[in-house]
C-alpha cells in the first residue's frame, strides 16, 4: 500500500473538524524558536568547525479538549520541514498520527541531547537511526513520513505504566514522494513500572534505495548485496533502560542492525547529575562496530560534558564538551574533539 494519501490528509484535516475546533487552535497556539550554535574544535589537526541551528515550531490544539492536533518544525538553514504531523487521540489507549515525524524502533533518537547533558548522538544513533552518517546515505534527522498507531495503558500518577506504537513509513526520509515499493514497518514497546525508570524495545523491518550509493557511495567497511528492483534491506532491534529522578539520570540502550547485508552493533552506556538548579555534567561511553565481518571497523568514543543553564527551564544554556574516540584500527590514531555550545529558545503560548 502506498502511502500517497497523507499529504492529502494532512491537507485537508481542517475540513474534517468543525470551525469552532479550528478557531480555537488559531486562538492559542503554541509557538517556539531556537537557535543553537555550535562550535567545534579538533586538536589533532587544528581545525574549527561552526555547526548553526535555528529551527521554528507551532503547535495547534494542544491547549484544546479536542482531540486532534497539529504540529509543525521547520529547520531554517536547510529551507525544509522536520515536522508536518497530525494527531488524533480520542482515547488514551489510541491514537493516530500521520505525516513527517520522529521513527519509532530506537528510544534514543526521540529525545534532543542536550536534554541529558550532551551533544550529538551516541556512534549506534549516527549510524543507524537515520542521521548525518547513517550507513544508508539517508541523512532524515530520523524522521520519516507514515502512519502511527500509538497508545498507553494502566495510567499511574502522572505516567502509564504500559505504551505502544506501531507504524508504517515510506522509508524515504523528509520526501513524501514515495520512490520505490518498499515499506518500512517499526514498533515500540514501553514499560515504566515507576515514574523514574523505563525499559524500552524497538524494532524496524525495512528497504531503502541503493541507488544512494551513486550520491554517497558505498561505506568502506560495508558489502553490499542488493535486493531486486533497486532496494536493499535496513532491520533495527534495539533495547533499552532509562532512569531518571530529577537529579541522578542514567540511561544504556543497544541497537542492532543490518544494512544491505552487513551486520553492526552499537551500545551506549550515560551517567549524569543535576548538581544544581542551573548546572549539570554529563559523561557518555558509546561502542560501535560497522561490520561484524572487519575487526578494523569498531570505535568507541567517550563524551565530557558541562552545561550551564542561564534559565532552570532548559531553554538558555551553554555547554562545553570533551570527547576522545579510540580506533580498533591500527593505522588509525585516537581523535579528540572539543565542543562549545550556545542556545537561546523562546516558547510561548499565544
Amino acid at each position: 500500500m502506498r502511502l500517497k494519501l497523507i499529504p492529502l490528509i494532512l491537507l485537508f484535516m481542517p475540513a474534517l473538524l468543525s470551525a469552532q475546533t479550528v478557531a480555537e487552535w488559531f486562538r492559542h497556539p503554541m509557538m517556539a524558536a531556537a537557535v543553537q550554535i555550535q562550535e567545534k574544535y579538533v586538536p589533532q589537526d587544528g581545525s574549527f568547525k561552526t555547526i548553526p541551528l535555528a529551527m521554528l515550531k507551532a503547535a495547534f490544539g494542544r491547549e484544546s479538549k479536542d482531540p486532534f492536533s497539529v504540529n509543525l518544525i521547520f529547520d531554517i538553514p536547510s529551507a525544509r520541514f522536520l515536522s508536518c504531523e497530525a494527531t488524533w487521540q480520542p482515547i488514551p489507549q489510541i491514537g493516530v498520527h500521520v505525516g513527517l515525524q520522529k521513527m519509532l524502533f530506537l528510544y534514543d533518537s526521540s529525545f534532543a541531547p542536550y536534554m541529558y547533558g550532551l551533544m550529538g548522538y551516541s556512534q549506534a544513533t549516527s549510524y543507524l537511526a537515520g542521521y548525518a552518517s547513517d550507513l544508508t546515505g539517508i541523512n532524515s534527522r530520523s524522521r520519516d513520513v507514515g502512519l502511527v498507531l500509538e497508545g498507553s495503558f494502566f495510567p499511574a500518577e502522572g505516567f502509564s505504566k504500559l505504551s505502544y506504537a506501531v507504524g508504517v513509513f515510506n522509508g524515504n526520509g523528509y520526501n513524501f514522494r514515495d520512490n520505490n515499493k518498499g515499506k518500512d514497518v517499526h514498533v515500540r514497546l514501553i514499560y515504566q513500572p515507576i515514574s523514574s525508570l523505563k525499559f524500552t524495545v524497538g524494532a524496524m523491518n525495512g528497504y531503502y534505495n541503493h541507488d544512494l550509493e551513486e550520491e554517497f557511495g558505498p561505506h568502506e567497511h560495508l558489502h553490499h548485496y542488493h535486493l531486486e528492483e533497486g532496494l536493499a534491506c535496513r532491520r533495527r532491534l534495539s533495547g533499552g533502560v532509562w532512569f531518571d529522578n530529577g537529579k541522578w539520570f542514567a540511561r544504556s540502550e543497544d541497537i542492532f542492525g543490518i544494512t544491505d547485508g552487513a551486520k553492526s552493533n552499537g551500545i551506549m552506556a550515560i551517567a549524569g547529575w543535576k548538581f544544581h538548579p542551573h548546572y549539570e555534567t554529563a559523561a557518555r561511553v558509546d561502542h560501535f562496530k560497522m561490520n561484524f565481518d572487519d575487526p578494523n571497523s569498531a570505535s568507541t568514543k567517550v563524551d565530557v560534558c558541562l552545561t550551564h543553564h542561564i534559565t532552570t527551564d532548559g531553554t538558555m544554556y551553554v555547554a562545553l564538551q570533551y570527547g576522545h574516540t579510540f580506533y580498533s584500527d591500527p593505522s588509525r590514531p585516537g581523535l579528540d574533539t572539543i565542543m562549545l555550545c550556545l542556545n537561546l529558545a523562546f516558547l510561548r503560548t499565544l
